[in-house]
This record gives structure tokens, C-alpha cells and sequence, in this order.
């Protein structure tokens, strides 16, 4: 099968490692190889496009299903997965770090977050939604990236909704039908990675899509600039709080094998 057949969409769930593979496919792939969903997303129509020449198709705003729209190529979704506890403090250190303002601490900070946003997020994905969070009109996007800016706001913002999606969506067996989504999303994508293999997984990708292979880690939030650490007891904590999003990593690492040389360790 030629190179050209694939089409790798990449299913960009937040702090996984994806901005580092998408600025690499960027910086090493023509324009005209590569689909922003952006465009998709807040409705800009961008430049033209020849569905032919797209390899890959990269943005927050994919999904599962965005395949149909160039026929004739072969669908090779990419997902990775984090620790939930890891990329919540991931998270946490990337906004105190990029963001104006006074910081909080984490814990209010945290309590102000959407519980189980993996599934949450996947689930989405899985039955064809664009976006994790509602869609901006372009000619707001400066506005909103403004004042999205200062820590206050955006933590507002952020307590707003999920306020809105806890009222929608608390039931036990809402969660759990959005677990199973996100596991056939899994079932479905060609390749899960894994943040704590993330050179792996890179190094495979590339070589496969067929772009160099040593690349530039983007978006990583310093030690040095590192709010809070991850204890055990935080661990405990976010684990028993996101306890759908801890089964789907679980599954995610059982499906790659990961899991049996977790247990070794």
C-alpha cells in the first residue's frame, strides 16, 4: 500500500503530547499536506484545499468521522493518553505558567475543572463533535484570547462550565455510556500513545508518516516553572474523582501492552 493512500488524523486531546507532534508534522510536511480543523471549526475557509494531496489532519477540532470528507484514502486515527493525575498538574503548571495574573493554588483551581474530561473528550470526538468547548466566531477570537489571558477570567470561565456540564451530564449512566464511547474510539484508532512512551510512539509515527525523525519538544511547561508537584495523596485523590478517566487509561495501556510492563516495574 503507497503512503499516499493513508490519511493520519490526529485526535488532539489537550496536555498529551500532541503539540509537539503537530509543530513537527508542520515544520516538515508541505502546506498544502496538511488540514487544519481550525478552519472547520471557525467556519474560515482558509486556503484551497486538493483532498488528493492531505496527509494528515491535525487541530482540537477533529474527529472521528472527519474521514468521510476525503474519500478514497485509508483512516489512520492517532490518539494519546496521559496519567489523569499527571495531566491535571500538567495542566495546573501550563496555566500558572502562560497566563496573567495572580495564581491560584491547585486545589482551587482543580475543583474548578471537568472531571473525567479523557472520556469526556473522547466521547465527543467519537460522535462527531468538532470541539471540547463551545465554538468562538472568528471575528471574537482576539477579543476572547484577551481576556481568556488573565487567570481570572479563564478560571471563571472554566467553573462556569463545568457547572453547565456536571448539571447535563451527572448521572452514573451518562458516564458510563461516555466511557464506552471513548474505548471504541480506542478500538478504533490505529495508534494509542502513550505520554510516558511519547519518544516511542514519536519516533514510530514519523518514521511511518515519513517525515524526519528527530524533532523539537513544544509546549512542555519547565521544571523550573513547576507550580505544584504531584504527591500521592493528590494522586489518590484526582484517581477516586476521575475514576472513568483512570479506566480508560487503564484500557488504553492493556491494548498497548504497556500494562503488563507497568506491572514488572
Amino acid at each position: 500500500m503507497d503512503k499516499k493512500d493513508y490519511l493520519y488524523i490526529f485526535i488532539h486531546l489537550p496536555k498529551t503530547g500532541g503539540t509537539t507532534f503537530s509543530h513537527h508534522l508542520i515544520r516538515n510536511l508541505k502546506e498544502e499536506e496538511i488540514f487544519s480543523t481550525s478552519q472547520l471549526r471557525y467556519n474560515s475557509s482558509g486556503p484551497s484545499l486538493d483532498k488528493n494531496k492531505i496527509r494528515v489532519v491535525l487541530g482540537h477540532a477533529s474527529y472521528y468521522g472527519i474521514h468521510k470528507l476525503f474519500p478514497n484514502r485509508i483512516p489512520r486515527y492517532i490518539v494519546f493518553l496521559r496519567d489523569p493525575a499527571e495531566r491535571f498538574v500538567s495542566s495546573y503548571n501550563f496555566e500558572m505558567r502562560t497566563k496573567d495574573g495572580k495564581n491560584i493554588s491547585f486545589q482551587e483551581w482543580y475543583n474548578s475543572q471537568i472531571k473525567n474530561e479523557m472520556v469526556f473528550f473522547l466521547d465527543m470526538k467519537f460522535r462527531g463533535k468538532e470541539g471540547a468547548k463551545a465554538n468562538i466566531p472568528k471575528s471574537m477570537l482576539p477579543f476572547f484570547a484577551k481576556i481568556f489571558q488573565s487567570k481570572k477570567v479563564y478560571w471563571f470561565f472554566q467553573k462556569m462550565y463545568r457547572l453547565y456540564v456536571s448539571f447535563l451530564q451527572s448521572s452514573e449512566k451518562i458516564q458510563k455510556e461516555k466511557r464506552d464511547n471513548a474505548k471504541k474510539l480506542l478500538d478504533d484508532s490505529w495508534h494509542i500513545g502513550i505520554i510516558s512512551d511519547l519518544d516511542e510512539s514519536l519516533k514510530y509515527l514519523f518514521k511511518e508518516i515519513g517525515v524526519p525523525v528527530k524533532w523539537k519538544n513544544s509546549n512542555v511547561t519547565e521544571k523550573k516553572n513547576s507550580f505544584f508537584k504531584l504527591d500521592e495523596e493528590t494522586r489518590r485523590k484526582i484517581y477516586k474523582d476521575n475514576k472513568y478517566d483512570l479506566e480508560l487509561y487503564n484500557y488504553a495501556l492493556e491494548k498497548t501492552g504497556k500494562i503488563k510492563e507497568k506491572s514488572k516495574n
